[in-house]
Order: structure tokens, then sequence, then C-alpha cells
């Protein structure tokens, strides 16, 4: 993939409830969608620390205590009251607000657009403030109204703040992030993808490193016979399913005779 060039918007909002924690891991419940994103302001929080000596700036360190921004909202999903904000429903339908309840802490995906592929996010430990609301009265025009949350990303027990995709990312990845919170795994992970010559698509498979690649259906190719898949465009070094392994992205082309 090509690197962006330029980046605006953002899209795609999700928050997954942290439903409890276990040797400062925690574990997300569902998913839910935030629709409706109209701007989020993500400051960096943290000091820079001098120590002076010899009359001059010795040592500094900077401290990364994660970020705080307001996330302005078309509307607050009704979801996330609930969830988020521990309001209780009734059988009437009707929630209310309590003072005595500890709201929840979530994580929180979302999407900056770009020129080329554009930027995913999650935040892993994230607190928010009961939205802001203003109301006003209707003139002329109808103008929306919006809601805005102050949100509060902290590091996770392990230090773990953001993570953010890149224009290497796996399409397997990208695909998917929005479906359950990312976490890197301890291997590294690799596309291997298939170029059939000209012959019917074969999907791409993410391999851990020194993983085997799955062998795949052989493809099709109107009166051309499949000869196997091959490591080099000159198709001279035959790739071998059961013994191979993955060090890197890897890229398979097809022989037909």
């Amino acid at each position: 993939m090509s690197a962006d060039k330029v980046k605006f918007g953002i899209k795609n909002c999700h928050i997954f409830p942290i439903t409890s924690v276990s040797g400062g891991v925690p574990t997300y419940g569902p998913v839910i969608d935030v629709p409706g994103a109209v701007s989020f302001s993500l400051g960096a929080q943290g000091d820079i620390n001098k120590f002076y000596a010899d009359n001059v700036v010795y040592y500094q360190s900077a401290s990364n205590n994660g970020y705080e921004g307001d996330l302005e909202l078309a509307l607050i999903p009704e979801a996330v009251f609930e969830k988020i904000f521990k309001y209780a429903k009734d059988a009437n339908g009707v929630v209310t607000e309590s003072a005595n309840v500890e709201l929840a802490s979530f994580a929180m995906t979302f999407e900056e657009s770009g020129d080329q592929t554009g930027t995913k996010f999650v935040l892993y430990n994230c607190t928010a403030t009961r939205p802001t609301r203003n109301l006003n009265t209707i003139e002329d025009s109808k103008t929306p109204t919006t809601q805005t949350l102050t949100v509060s990303a902290i590091p996770l027990a392990d230090g773990s703040v953001m993570a953010m995709s890149t224009s290497t990312t796996p399409a397997a990845t990208l695909n998917t992030w929005h479906q359950s919170v990312y976490f890197a795994s301890s291997t590294a992970d690799f596309l291997v993808e298939f170029n059939s010559m000209g012959g019917s698509p074969v999907p791409s498979q993410t391999v851990a490193d020194g993983g085997k690649v799955t062998e795949p259906a052989d493809p099709t190719k109107s009166t051309y016979t499949f000869g196997g898949w091959y490591s080099d465009l000159d198709l001279t070094d035959a790739w071998t399913f059961s013994t191979d392994t993955v060090t890197s992205d890897l890229m398979l082309y097809a022989k037909w005779s």
C-alpha cells in the first residue's frame, strides 16, 4: 500500500467496554457502534522533567500519561449510556442516571481518513465524562445539535496506550480492526499473497513468523494446467507447503503449462 500524503476526517468510532481486569490485562465486552463522529481532539498528557547541573540542562525526560480530548458526536448511542455511564433502564424503557455508580472504562477504535489508506487507531484504556448537551431554539433553519464527551486514555498496566495501523499493515488486520481490540502478537505476522498469473483469484493469508502457509485449492485457468506455486517470478524455486516456512511477507506465483 502507498503511504498517505495527507490526513483528514474521522469515522468508524467503536467502543469496547472493559468488563474485568485480571493481572493488569483487561477483558473487553461486545463492541458498541458509535456513528456520527464530528471531531476528536487528542492532546498528549505528560510532563517534560529537566535536571540542571553544571549550569545547563544535564538530563531531561518526558513522561507518557496517555491522551485527553473532546469527542464530538451527532448523537450518543443509547448503549453507551447503559454500558459506559451505567444508566439503569426500567420496565418502561426509561433510563436513570445515578451518582452512586462507577462509570465503565473502555477501549475505543476509530479511523482517520487519508488520500491513500488512512489510519486506524485503538486506545486501550479510556474513561469519559458524562456528555455535554447544548440545547438551542429552532430559528430559520434546523441546525443539528451535537453532544460532546471528554475522553481520557491512560496506559494499561503493561504501558500500552494506543496502537495505529501503517501503510504496511496487512489487509487481513485492517478488515477486522473494529471487530475486536487489536493487541500486538508476541511473534510477527506476515502477509502471504498468491499471484495466480491470470488464473482464478486465491485469497491471501496471514502467517506467524516461522509458520507454514496453508496450501490453497488449486486455481484454474482456461486451457492451462496448474503446475504449483513458486516463490520467484522466474518460477525456479518451488514452494513446498509441508516444509517451507514464512519469515517475511511473501508472494507466491502460479506456474501454468
